[in-house]
């Protein structure tokens, strides 16, 4: 690494992360404490209020990553544009490729940091911020898919501890070659000791993975060791879970048939969302030496119109349509970035070099 790329890195550094804090900073104030306070009742303590503010924080700084990066990179350039160094360089042989790369390489290596914090910080950090904000901790929990005893997966749409009773239940037993022998559905169930008490269901049995039997059934009676309080603390908004949380999840949902296509796209989405200060910076770059002088505010209109864009065709368009079945979760989460991808190399190849 020469001068120049110590001098370019330096500069693009230390003005991101300046960038990301006085930006972050600004978002945890305005977006939490005028939208999360006004959900705490008045039994909730000050110490409660700002736990799960900082918890909500790791969020905050990752959604304002990439309009950190493409302001830095604009501002930067920008300042070289204007102060005759980008002419400088280019007089001494050097292209916009070779004064760019620090910027990329650099950019290139910060998402992987963010997509490892995503996972590792991020996901448990909002979790813990959910559970806190449960009125009754605990106590109600939505779509529970919990690996119980015996080679057997429980899915449940409503499970409520403080009524002991369940709304709409299936139990699915697997044989030693993890083969599905036996479906038990229930409409409504409720526990005793060591037993579930099932109502309004059937009971299908399969044999080398073909339905050979199919019993319904009014009342039913199953042997029970699983702790319903145990199925709870598994269960997990999706937005709090870990890549390796959801993988499980979604090799549960497989083995019960069921469609994990929110589990794909939100898998997806938490690899593919840290690369997006990446594209967006390799679209500011060329940006930036064009239109360089046009100043601040100039700068942070280009850069929010682009993440907005970013935003809309990432969440509203691509994983939409993820979700509803059309696009594949890999293609749904990635195709902003490749989109964004493409144009910031066609701009850069149409930059004066």
């Amino acid at each position: 690494m020469n001068t120049l790329d110590r001098y370019i890195l330096w500069e693009y550094l230390r003005t991101l992360f300046l960038s990301i804090f006085f930006l972050s900073f600004l978002v945890i104030i305005v977006r939490l404490f005028d939208k999360d306070l006004k959900q705490f009742g008045e039994e909730t303590t000050s110490w409660v209020a700002i736990q799960i503010i900082l918890l909500h924080a790791p969020r905050r700084i990752l959604e304002i990553v990439p309009v950190s990066s493409f302001l830095t990179a604009f501002f930067l350039l920008g300042k070289m544009v204007q102060n005759n160094e980008l002419i400088a360089m280019k007089s001494a042989g050097l292209s916009i490729h070779r004064i760019s790369m620090p910027i990329f390489l650099s950019t290139f290596l910060i998402c992987v940091g963010f997509a490892v914090f995503y996972n590792r910080v991020a996901s448990p950090a909002y979790h813990l911020a959910s559970k806190i904000q449960q009125k009754m901790p605990l106590r109600r929990n939505r779509n529970v898919v919990f690996q119980g005893l015996d080679n057997r997966l429980f899915f449940i749409l409503n499970l409520d501890l403080e009524e002991e009773s369940i709304d709409r239940m299936t139990i699915y037993d697997f044989d030693d070659k993890d083969r599905l022998e036996k479906e038990t559905y229930a409409q409504h169930a409720q526990w005793r000791k060591d037993i579930w008490n099932l109502k309004d269901g059937f009971v299908r049995q399969f044999e080398d993975g073909v339905e050979v039997s199919f019993e319904p059934f009014e009342q039913k009676t199953v042997l029970r060791r699983e702790e319903p309080q145990h199925l709870v603390k598994y269960s997990k908004n999706l937005r709090g879970m870990t890549i390796k949380e959801l993988q499980q999840r979604i090799h549960y949902k497989k083995r019960a048939k069921q469609t994990t296509r929110r589990e794909a796209i939100r898998l997806h989405h938490k690899m593919a969302y840290p690369f997006a200060a990446f594209v967006v910076v390799l679209i500011g770059i060329p940006i930036s030496i064009r239109f360089g002088r046009a100043g601040f505010f100039s700068g942070l209109v280009i850069a929010f119109f682009l993440n907005f864009i970013y935003w809309g065709f990432s969440f509203a368009v691509f994983e939409g349509l993820g979700e509803n079945g059309i696009l594949n979760p890999f293609v749904a989460c990635w195709s902003a970035n490749a989109i964004y991808a493409l144009v910031g190399v066609m701009l850069l190849l149409k930059t004066p070099q």
